[in-house]
């Protein structure tokens, strides 16, 4: 009867031990990519999104102000919410996206569209932000504008790419480039 007992506590401490080794070991490291930073609007680098802003149905002041401003953005992500601050001369635009997938629902203007319902979820891969907006345009329109954000050359630019997709016309797209500031 000793030696059973004995047994089963050297199996409780032994499993106890394995246990604390387990929990007390550091968290994983993410392998998404952290997108926090100061970044600055590359427009040399970028495409202009006059096209995609025209589809939408943004007045020609817009588009031509998109297409000469230079815009600062500050961005902060922690593991559940992405905020990005962009300003310039007479702009400014707050959003907030959460990244576990789930569906917002939003009243924000986006490039001359009413976003209505925003879900933001990282690619299959985990390199890429995917944040896809249901949309309406003035003219009524419905679709989809989808944001693609990433980072390259070392994390030194982000990416994003504008995809609009509205029902029964042509799929436009736009690609901006924004540099990190030390």
């Amino acid at each position: 009867m000793r030696f059973p007992l004995l047994r089963a506590l050297a199996a409780l401490v032994c499993l106890g031990v394995l246990s604390l080794s387990e929990t007390s070991a550091a968290p994983e490291p993410t392998d998404k990519p952290d997108l926090s930073g100061l970044w600055i609007l590359d427009l040399k680098a970028s495409t202009s999104v006059g096209p995609l802003m025209k589809q939408i149905g943004a007045g020609f002041i817009d588009r031509t102000y998109a297409a000469v401003t230079k815009l600062k953005a500050t961005v902060h992500q922690t593991n559940q919410i992405l905020t990005i601050a962009a300003r310039g001369p007479d702009f400014a635009l707050d959003e907030t996206l959460y990244l576990d997938g789930r569906t917002d629902t939003t009243n924000q203007q986006l490039l001359g569209a009413t976003a209505f319902k925003t879900r933001t979820a990282w690619s299959q891969d985990g390199k890429r932000l995917v944040a896809t907006h249901q949309i309406k345009t003035k003219q009524g329109k419905q679709g989809q504008l989808i944001i693609t954000r990433y980072l390259t050359d070392g994390g030194k630019n982000l990416v994003a790419v504008y995809t609009l997709k509205l029902d029964a016309e042509p799929e436009t797209s736009a690609r901006q480039i924004w540099d990190k500031q030390a």
